[in-house]
């Protein structure tokens, strides 16, 4: 893992510890990229295509969003669809799945602060490592 991307998980982990904080991944293109390579190699066109029909209002939010729906839908080509169309109603409801499922378990419970840190710090761990990974 280069050392850009140790320094930015350690510096998002130190802000849920210290202060609660939970992290919002940020998703570059080339990142994007990448992550459709790792996960559909030989479906990359099929999946960029796919990927066109999520609607965001910025194309940060649609690389984050693109980003999440690869996640949920695990390697299952034939699952993007589904997400994206879930996406394009409420895009919160992919992004609380794939980057805070933790969070997403809780259905609003109510828990205590120090609580809510390893929840975040797991959530963040997870997420981060899948993002990573080669």
């Amino acid at each position: 893992m280069p050392v850009f991307y140790i320094l930015v998980n350690m510096f998002e982990a130190l802000q849920i510890m210290l202060l609660g904080i939970q992290p919002v991944a940020k998703i570059d293109g080339k990142t994007l990229e990448r992550i459709i390579h790792r996960e559909f190699g030989n479906y990359v066109s099929e999946v960029k295509q796919k990927l066109k029909g999520v609607v965001s209002a910025t194309q940060n939010g649609k690389n984050r969003i693109s980003a999440a729906i690869i996640k949920l839908a695990d390697k299952d080509i034939n699952a993007i669809d589904n997400f994206i169309e879930i996406s394009n109603n409420d895009f919160r409801d992919v992004l609380l799945r794939a980057e805070y499922p933790g969070c997403f378990d809780l259905e609003f419970d109510e828990l205590e602060k120090a609580e809510m840190k390893q929840i975040y710090l797991a959530d963040w761990k997870d997420y981060s490592n899948w993002l990573n990974k080669t």
